[in-house]
């Protein structure tokens, strides 16, 4: 993957953790996540979450989209990343924005069962996703888009009772 990520112009822009010896077999129970966004929000996700989360979660990876980037050699190396990540649960990758090149390239491989994608990633959407990532690639999607949701909310007021809009429908 090195070689091709050379190959395409650009230096091997990708974290990657993972706490599997290289001799154990593909069973773990976790889905796999893949933070697929515009440089350099990527990195910076999996700085947070290593943060929030206490260490570095495993089978969590960030590759940054930049605006050279040839959109096929990042499907390449998207599609090596996620059979890297998929441990026999699934993978979800989150983008961004809906519509851009990593939601595209990511979107190519949405596969019910074995890929998932989740747009307009947030702090919130990623620490459920973790959490919750040994329900299933289903249930990992889902805690994920209510942690989005749940995640938003406005206020009005500082510290009078009432003040807290809740954005969540």
């Amino acid at each position: 993957m090195l070689f091709e990520a050379l190959r395409c112009g650009r230096p091997h822009n990708l974290s990657y953790h993972s706490r599997m010896k290289s001799s154990e077999k593909k069973q773990s129970t976790e889905v796999g996540v893949l933070l697929l966004m515009h440089t350099p929000l990527a990195e910076a996700f999996l700085e947070v979450l290593t943060h929030v989360m206490g260490g570095r979660p495993a089978y969590c990876a960030a590759l940054s989209a930049q605006l050279t980037d040839d959109a096929e050699c990042l499907f390449e190396q998207v599609k090596a990343q996620v059979t890297a990540l998929d441990q026999g649960a699934g993978v979800l990758i989150f983008a961004d924005i809906c519509g851009a090149t990593p939601y595209r390239v990511a979107q190519r491989l949405v596969e019910p069962q074995r890929v998932g994608l989740v747009c307009g990633a947030s702090v919130p959407m990623l620490v459920r996703a973790l959490t919750y990532r040994e329900a299933g690639l289903d249930v990992t999607m889902q805690k994920a888009l209510s942690g989005g949701y749940q995640g938003v909310m406005c206020v009005t007021d500082n510290n009078k009772e009432g003040s807290v809009c809740d954005a969540a429908p």
